[in-house]
C-alpha cells in the first residue's frame, strides 16, 4: 500500500484499535465474536492489509459500533430527529476488482438502511473469488445500463434500467453488468434482525478497499 491508500488503512487500523481498546476487548475476543481469525484483525489494526468489507462489518458488529465510525473520522449523528443530504460527487468512496461504491448517508451512525451507489464493472461471475452474503434483505434499482443478478438459490435474471429486485441478502449474490458499458445501481441494505440491538451495516466484496479523497 502506497500514498493515500496506506494513509486510509493506517488511520482505519487506528481506529479499530482504539475502539477495542477502549471496550477493554483483546483480539482474541473480537476474533471469537467475529469470526475473523487473530492474525488477520492484527494486520488490520497495523495497517500490513486493506481491510474488505465483509471483515469490517464482523468486526464493527462484534464491538457495537456503526462502519461509520471505522471508516470515517467525521463527527457521526445519533439523535433522534436525525437528517443527512449527500450532495453529487460526496460520500465515502470504495473499490473492489468487481465494484466501485459511494456511500450516502454516511455521517449518521448506526442506521437501520445503508444506501449504496455501485458502479457494476464485473463482466462474468469467474471474475469473482467469493460471493457477497450478509444477514438481512438487499434492495437494487438499476439507475443506468443492465445487471445480471446471479444468487445461490434462484436462476440469474436481468434488470434493465428503471427496474429492481429485492432479496434475502444473506443468500449468496453477485452483480455482473450487461453490455459494453458499465452498469449505476442505488443498493440499499437493511438488517431487521439486528437493527434494534447493533449497529447494521453491510458487507461489500472483500476485494474493497476505500478509495483516497
Amino acid at each position: 500500500m502506497r500514498g493515500n491508500q496506506g494513509e486510509e488503512a493506517l488511520a482505519i487500523g487506528k481506529r479499530l484499535r482504539a475502539i477495542r481498546r477502549a471496550q477493554n476487548a483483546t483480539l482474541a475476543d473480537v476474533s471469537a465474536r467475529a469470526g475473523v481469525s487473530i492474525s488477520a484483525l492484527s494486520k488490520i489494526e497495523n495497517a500490513q492489509i486493506s481491510a474488505s468489507y465483509d471483515i469490517l462489518k464482523r468486526a464493527c458488529d462484534a464491538l457495537g459500533v456503526g462502519i461509520e465510525d471505522i471508516v470515517s473520522a467525521t463527527a457521526k449523528s445519533q439523535l433522534s430527529g436525525r437528517k443527512t443530504v449527500t450532495r453529487r460527487g460526496e460520500g465515502e468512496q470504495f473499490r473492489s476488482d468487481q465494484y466501485d461504491y459511494r456511500i450516502h448517508a454516511s455521517e449518521i451512525s448506526k442506521k437501520a438502511m445503508i444506501p449504496f451507489e455501485m458502479v457494476i464493472r464485473a463482466r462474468k461471475v469467474e471474475d469473482f473469488d467469493h460471493w457477497s452474503e450478509h444477514e438481512g434483505e438487499e434492495f437494487v434499482y438499476v439507475l443506468d445500463g443492465a445487471i445480471e443478478i446471479h444468487t445461490e438459490h434462484y436462476a440469474p435474471f436481468r434488470l434493465a434500467a428503471g427496474e429492481s429486485a429485492y432479496f434475502d441478502s444473506s443468500m449468496k449474490h453477485l452483480y455482473l453488468a450487461v453490455g459494453e458499458a458499465d452498469a449505476r445501481v442505488l443498493s440499499i441494505s437493511h438488517d431487521p434482525a439486528t437493527a434494534e440491538r447493533r449497529p447494521v451495516s453491510t458487507y461489500m466484496h472483500p476485494s474493497t478497499r476505500q478509495v483516497p479523497a
